[in-house]
């Protein structure tokens, strides 16, 4: 079990406590900090001490028979890379042939963004609770997370009422946009795509963009690209309307369009950020 000087340190003090009551032998390594634990962290330590577990210097030789670690090192607040000791620690953790299971985010992994700007935690596993962070969903995540569990600790009604920074949506969650059609519907009843994009070598970027919103139904997709992409993507998908990119065809696709995409295989060579930054639109 590593425990950090922080709140995520006091989950795994509680985590400690408990295994030793479900009789599996624990060896506890904490990180050892002037600062004070924060109080709830601090009553869990103590919690752990009288249930008679012994606390060790994060420096100790870890046991060789060892199956499995706790990484309760680092929690959703920090902003940089881990220093040492601590990076030491994630370290000799990733290297260890026993799995790791994170408790609420792997060690290391920024709970805001996904990134990892320095050491960061392998885990097998990660068990985060009363709210998904948007690191464990974005970024670098799903590199060191492995599985993922989630338990909102009872306040699935609480968190009902919040209004969260970011959505996660799968395919069943979408079908609120896609509402059955009328069988006398036809194409220009289905909304006007504008897709700008495909530069030289890259108009594969640009076929898939417009084949997907195809598939997913939109009306009527227009292709701003290259010219000598023109051919190949009118005989790969017909249903496209492919147009040559010009400062013209443009100002015309932006007015007629209900939704643009820009950037699939777009660059930024010949003049492709200084064309779409002229036009002022949202």
């Amino acid at each position: 079990m590593l425990c950090g000087h922080g709140n995520n340190g006091g989950d795994g003090y509680v985590v400690a406590r408990l295994a030793q009551a479900a009789g599996i032998s624990v060896t506890l390594l904490a990180q050892e900090s002037d600062k004070p634990l924060p109080e709830e962290a601090a009553q869990a330590r103590d919690a752990w001490l009288n249930a008679g577990g012994i606390i060790h210097a994060a420096d100790i030789i870890w046991p060789e028979a060892t199956d499995l670690i706790i990484d309760a090192l680092l929690g959703t607040g920090i902003a940089q890379a881990p220093r040492d000791p601590v990076a030491g620690l994630i370290e000799q953790a990733n290297a260890h042939p026993a799995p790791v299971v994170a408790v609420d985010i792997p060690s290391g992994l920024l709970a805001q963004t996904g990134a990892t700007p320095g050491a960061v935690i392998s885990a097998a596993h990660t068990v985060t609770f009363i709210a998904l962070k948007p690191g464990l969903l974005t970024g670098k995540a799903r590199d060191v997370t492995g599985i993922l569990h989630y338990d909102a600790l009872g306040l699935e009604g609480w968190l009902a009422s919040q209004t969260p920074p970011l959505r996660r949506f799968d395919a069943t969650q979408l079908g609120q946009w896609l509402t059955p059609r009328r069988p006398t519907s036809h194409k220009g009843d289905h909304g006007r795509l504008a897709i700008i994009g495909g530069d030289q070598g890259t108009a594969g970027a640009i076929r898939m963009a417009g084949e997907a919103a195809l598939r997913t139904g939109a009306g009527l997709v227009r292709v701003l690209t290259r010219g000598e992409n023109i051919a190949p993507l009118l005989t790969a998908r017909p249903e496209l309307m492919v147009h040559e990119l010009t400062p013209q065809s443009l100002e015309e696709s932006l007015t007629w369009a209900d939704v643009v995409v820009i950037g699939p295989g777009l660059g930024s060579r010949n003049g492709a950020k200084s064309l779409t930054e002229s036009r002022k639109r949202p």
